[in-house]
């Protein structure tokens, strides 16, 4: 009995397969039929008040005031696949920026000091900067493999967007859609080109870290499942060589309440341990999330709670922002050792007052109980702070044009106001920070 129930599930399989081919050839135009291209525009003003002289720029120097202006330009050319039982694909990008204001004593690093706003060799902020890459894609069925300057998009390796220009890594990724409500990822990188540099050759590491050149790569691997009504389920791992193992898991759950609205809850687990020549030193860290919402028309409002178990930081990829924990925020990720972090948001959709397209975000976080003091190797600035508080709030608006010439231009508006409390100011800024940010994406399809 097992035997033919193996031999029947084989067969069904089998099937299957041979459809997922026979549908993907089918739906598969080609290199021209299916290719995308677009371009998008992005003004970007960054102010930062780092209160009392508490930022160190780039020569070195106490700095409080920061301010920097930018335009870039983001254009893509995706094609589709070449007919047949295996298609190629071809994925082409530049970006470039020009400096509209922001001199040497105003401009951070654009990198891992903050601001938008590239650096030369000698310190002083350029006038402007691009770069362009591409990527080879392959498709069989419903698997595609590509390698190149790649956009990878996980809760352990997601590339920085938060700036003016985008972050890419080097390397290759594939994604497999063949089963229903699965989409599984994985992907292995050897350089990353930071979102405020044009070479594509800079050196891995860590958010908190820095950077590292003895690290040759970083991998990850995982999936999202959808296929349980109201849920969704992301499992997903990856290495940064010689520096840590981490893991990732959260389920969501929303439903519709019989009582109107919708209820929404979830909870996000990283695991994070070093590995290989440890060149952070000791890494052991649990960091985790869980939240609870309610949206009834256009409002909505969520509380969420952020613990961090170890002496080190929870930390990321350098230049890039995989972080899924319901405290990170604007002006602090809330991720410090030991710490503790309440959140309490507010959304808007004023769509409900007439308004489709604008929308208004408020939120204040709190963390404590922040130590460090056993914190080593790369982390050990952490052990100035025993005792350790901060708070943030913040308020988002943001307002797409719904029709006309100037259809899906936004244009945001971003405010930060973060403190410090006991003994963090050790090692961490108070700050006031506003992001003004325009978005104009071009669709050029009609160039096909």
């Amino acid at each position: 009995m097992w035997l033919k129930f193996f031999t029947l599930g084989m067969a069904g399989a089998s099937v299957c397969l041979s459809s997922a081919v026979v549908c993907a050839a089918d739906a598969n135009n080609g290199f021209i039929e299916d290719s995308t291209t677009t371009v998008g525009f992005r003004n970007f003003y960054w102010n930062a008040d780092n209160r009392n002289g508490s930022y160190t720029n780039f020569d070195g120097e106490r700095q409080s005031y920061r301010q920097e202006w930018s335009q870039g330009v983001l254009a893509k050319f995706n094609s589709g696949f070449t007919q047949g039982l295996v298609g190629f694909g071809l994925d082409l990008h530049y970006m470039g920026a020009v400096k509209l204001d922001g001199g040497k004593g105003r401009v951070g690093d654009g990198i891992g000091n903050g601001g938008i706003v590239s650096r030369d060799n000698d310190g002083d902020p350029k006038s402007e900067y691009s770069k362009a890459g591409g990527a080879l894609k392959m498709r069989i069925a419903s698997t595609e493999l590509a390698y190149g300057d790649l956009f990878p998009d996980s809760p352990v390796l997601k590339y920085g967007d938060i700036r003016l220009l985008p972050q890419t890594l080097r390397g290759w990724n594939v994604t497999d859609r063949s089963f229903a409500g699965l989409t599984l990822n994985a992907g292995r990188f050897v350089s990353s080109s930071d979102r405020a540099q044009p070479n594509h050759g800079g050196h891995l590491g860590t958010a908190y870290g820095g950077r590292q050149a003895d690290s040759d790569f970083v991998s990850y691997y995982g999936g999202v499942y959808t296929g349980i009504n109201n849920v969704k389920v992301k499992l997903f791992g990856s290495e940064l060589d010689d520096i840590w193992n981490q893991q990732f898991a959260s389920i969501e759950y929303r439903v519709p309440l019989a009582v109107g609205g919708t209820f929404n809850t979830g909870i996000n687990y990283y695991r994070t341990r070093d590995t290989g020549a440890a060149l952070l030193g000791s890494i052991r860290n649990d960091a985790w999330s869980t939240r609870a919402g309610y949206a009834l028309g256009g409002h909505k409002v969520e509380l969420a709670f952020t613990q961090i178990d170890g002496d080190q930081p929870f930390d990321y990829v350098w230049n890039s922002f995989d972080i899924e924990l319901d405290a990170a925020s604007q002006g602090s990720d809330f991720n410090s050792p030991n710490e503790k972090a309440w959140s309490a948001r507010y959304d808007l959709d004023a769509v409900v007052f007439g308004v489709p397209g604008l929308t208004f975000t408020a939120r204040y976080i709190r963390g404590t109980d922040i130590d460090g003091r056993n914190a080593s190797g790369a982390y050990s600035r952490f052990q100035a702070v025993h005792d350790g508080s901060q708070w943030e709030r913040d308020l988002w608006v943001k307002y797409v044009v719904q029709s006309g010439p100037a259809k899906n231009l936004s244009l945001r508006l971003l405010h930060a106001s973060m403190r410090t409390g006991g003994d963090y100011g050790a090692i961490a800024n108070d700050l006031d920070q506003t992001r003004i940010i325009l978005d104009y994406p071009l669709d050029l399809n009609f160039l096909k």
